[in-house]
């Protein structure tokens, strides 16, 4: 059978099937997915393995393991990460093999989004009659949404409405970077910092002074930030990120995802910059993170940071 993330979410997951084979990106849901099943397996007696493989030598000593049976009859959870471009052929034949018998063991198979015709080959569709695969795509809309909650909750980060779109669309629907954030955020010292309800103004309101080319507001916005303790080394990740995206929409043909009500923003701000201001600030905000991390107290990488918005912004950038 063949589930997704929705579908595998609201299922209980079933400890009859043999291997499950988790398929796609990003790989922190596929992270996610797997450590579901270890959980759910876990509470049944299973020990857990793990194996990373990018060839067949490996193939011997997980199969080795998966038959041998210890005088406890110790139940075990295999992962196999696949980090080559494909199942290697002996892994494959393995595998085919176990899907075939009724053992206690069971297998979690992991790996990357394959081209189209992996879904026509033999090996996927025995998969797919007699076992589970999870297809594992980029969140979206609603789901999105919800993730990104229970993410919030789940490391105690404060958040409202307004937080989670400016997380989401700050990122794109990025959902690792969205994940990356709410972990920083939940080192922050004060979880006040977090909300947006009780902040006249965030981080996210820098990339929206940027895409308007307003350094009025951003120096407005940075100053506060800086008031209100918010690490700089997090405002330039947030400020980075957005010039390299506009960067990205400006000069590439493959553009980085922009939603469909964000692309108006995008449009215009593309027409404001040049592209030699934009690589101009990102060839310096390097140095400003290195100088904002390990040399703060030689220097004062706040000033820094708004001079460096501010030439970019003013059109006085000197490439």
């Amino acid at each position: 059978m063949i589930v997704d993330y929705i579908q595998f979410k609201k299922s209980p997951i079933r400890s009859d099937i043999q291997l499950f084979m988790i398929h796609g990106n990003p790989r922190n849901i596929s992270n996610e997915i797997e450590h579901d099943i270890i959980r759910s397996h876990k509470k049944l007696g299973f020990t857990r393995t793990n194996y990373v493989i990018d060839d067949d030598n490996q193939t011997s000593t997980i199969k080795n393991e998966y038959y041998e049976q210890s005088l406890f009859e110790e139940k075990k959870l295999i992962t196999v990460n696949v980090v080559s471009s494909s199942v290697p052929k002996s892994m494959k034949k393995f595998l085919e093999e176990i899907d075939n018998t009724r053992q206690v063991n069971r297998i979690i198979l992991k790996l990357d989004r394959q081209q189209s015709s992996f879904k026509k080959t033999n090996f996927y569709k025995s998969i797919n009659q007699k076992s589970c695969i999870i297809e594992i795509y980029e969140l979206k809309g609603q789901t999105l949404h919800q993730w990104v909650m229970n993410k919030c909750k789940l490391h105690n980060v404060n958040s409202d409405q307004k937080f989670i779109n400016n997380l989401i669309n700050s990122n794109v629907n990025n959902s690792l970077a969205i994940s990356q954030k709410i972990y920083q955020k939940s080192l922050m010292k004060s979880s006040n910092d977090l909300t947006t309800t009780d902040s006249r103004y965030n981080e996210y309101d820098l990339s929206e002074m940027i895409l308007k080319r307003d350094i009025d507001g951003f120096l407005e916005v940075s100053r506060y930030l800086q008031d209100t303790c918010v690490p700089l080394s997090y405002a330039i990740y947030i400020a980075n990120s957005e010039l390299e995206k506009i960067y990205s929409y400006k000069n590439f043909d493959n553009k980085p995802y922009i939603p469909s009500f964000l692309q108006t923003k995008y449009n215009q701000a593309i027409k404001r910059y040049s592209s030699q201001e934009l690589l101009h600030a990102l060839k310096n905000i390097i140095n400003l993170d290195i100088n904002a991390k390990y040399n703060s107290k030689k220097s004062n990488p706040w000033v820094s940071f708004n001079d460096l918005f501010s030439i970019m912004m003013n059109n006085n950038t000197q490439v």
